[in-house]
């Protein structure tokens, strides 16, 4: 239930500017096809020690384009724009915990990893979030 939360707060502030329009967004929790050019986000979280209020999560952000009806460079614009949006931290942590469903203390990026196979681009940039539950007003 909060990774649902976690991924779709993150992909709502994602979705939310204009730079994506024409990407598709999904969470980890949709079984739904992807249409493509598609940004996923998924999480995985786990209590801190001692703790049932405050999470540790891995944050996946894949971002999926056609090989064969994209050119590299549309693919790699894309992954720029996700990774000006995660590098705006202040921004993105602001827009999250405005929304009022969770409280996002902060995150760092861990990893990325472009692959490509015969018919996708995909690049996936590893987080590390720390959040907790909203505090209800």
């Amino acid at each position: 239930m909060l990774d649902h939360a976690l991924e779709s707060a993150f992909v709502a502030c994602l979705q939310s500017d204009p730079a994506f329009a024409g990407v598709y967004f999904f969470t980890g929790q949709d079984d739904e096809e992807h249409q493509l050019p598609a940004i996923t986000v998924s999480a995985k979280s786990e209590p801190l020690t001692g703790s049932a209020e405050i999470f540790r999560a891995d944050v996946s952000v894949m971002i999926e384009s056609e090989a064969h009806d994209s050119r590299p460079d549309d693919h790699a614009s894309l992954v720029e724009k996700v990774r000006s949006s995660l590098a705006a931290k202040a921004t993105l942590i602001a827009a999250i915990n405005g929304a009022g469903k969770i409280h996002l203390y902060g995150y760092a990026f861990t990893a990325s990893t472009p692959d490509v196979d015969g018919t996708r681009f995909r690049t996936e940039f590893t987080l590390k979030a720390g959040y907790g539950v909203a505090a209800e007003n």
